[in-house]
């Protein structure tokens, strides 16, 4: 049976219809970024990237994109370590399956929803404040200081995410062949020593794995954040994809929004890129 000639260019129009309506509003938005773009001013006015150098100029500018980073950073490694522990824990318990049902029980919540969640409980009078003065400890502000919010939220992030980071460490695990563990034990090894040298080297391909998908959710978390604090006390957690939307959504200054945004999928692409292009390297080697 012959296909007719325009069969192929048939099957090529679901994918160039994807591939317009991804590009189209990526080229847009970059075209905005360097403009003064308003959209209660009329057209967009071409600004040679002066949205870019506010950026990394002003205070605010560079305030969001120190959040956007130590917030990233911190999570990454915080879960990274709490859940590989948790997972090596579980891997040896008994009782295994049961808690693993248990762990995973964040991840089946919305985080919009967790997020509601753990503001309730860390209110003023909420019953994380209540069990500390119940062991004779003094109110935190938590959410709503200074010092204490970017941190507060940090423990939201971990309690809601860390679960990801055990099913992959453990499935990491069962690939980790007992023989090699054992053998390093018969030559004298301890467990941390079997750790570094064994199981680690062993875990990397997953650890890659688990730190381009947490690194990249992490740079551009939004509804944690939002929900939460809204960016504040006094910009304590805007990072860029907040400030992006209080300047887009709120002040209309689309421009500025979108050259956020811009740096945002910059530093998204570049933690995917080196990590995928090292663990090529390691890989090859």
């Amino acid at each position: 049976m012959k296909h007719k000639p325009s069969l192929p260019y048939l099957l090529l129009l679901p994918g160039l219809a994807v591939l317009v309506a991804i590009l189209y509003p990526f080229i847009t938005g970059a075209w905005w970024s360097f403009t003064s773009y308003r959209l209660n001013r009329g057209a967009p006015k071409f600004n040679w990237g002066q949205n870019f150098v506010d950026l990394f100029t002003t205070g605010a500018g560079l305030h969001a994109i120190w959040i956007t980073l130590l917030y990233a950073v911190t999570v990454v490694v915080i879960e990274c370590v709490v859940g590989i522990g948790l997972a090596i824990l579980l891997n040896q318990g008994r009782y295994g399956n049961v808690f693993r049902v248990l762990i995973v029980l964040p991840l089946l919540l919305p985080p919009v929803i967790a997020a509601l969640m753990w503001k309730v409980m860390l209110t003023d009078n909420g019953v994380v404040n209540w069990l500390l003065q119940a062991v004779g400890q003094n109110k935190l502000l938590w959410l709503n200081g200074p010092d204490s919010a970017l941190w507060s939220v940090v423990l939201i992030d971990v309690w809601i995410f860390t679960p990801f980071v055990v099913l992959l460490a453990q499935a990491g695990l069962k690939s980790v062949p007992a023989e090699l563990r054992e053998a390093a034990a018969v030559d004298g090894a301890g467990p941390i020593r079997n750790f570094v040298s064994v199981t680690l080297p062993m875990l990397m391909p997953v650890l890659v794995v688990i730190i381009t998908f947490r690194g990249i959710d992490s740079l551009k978390m939004f509804d944690i954040i939002y929900t939460t604090t809204k960016g504040g006390p006094v910009d304590a957690t805007t990072n860029l994809h907040v400030l992006a939307y209080l300047e887009g959504i709120r002040n209309l200054n689309f421009g500025t929004a979108m050259a956020a945004l811009i740096v945002l999928w910059l530093l998204c692409y570049l933690i995917s890129y080196f990590l995928l292009k090292a663990r090529r390297k390691e890989a090859m080697s």
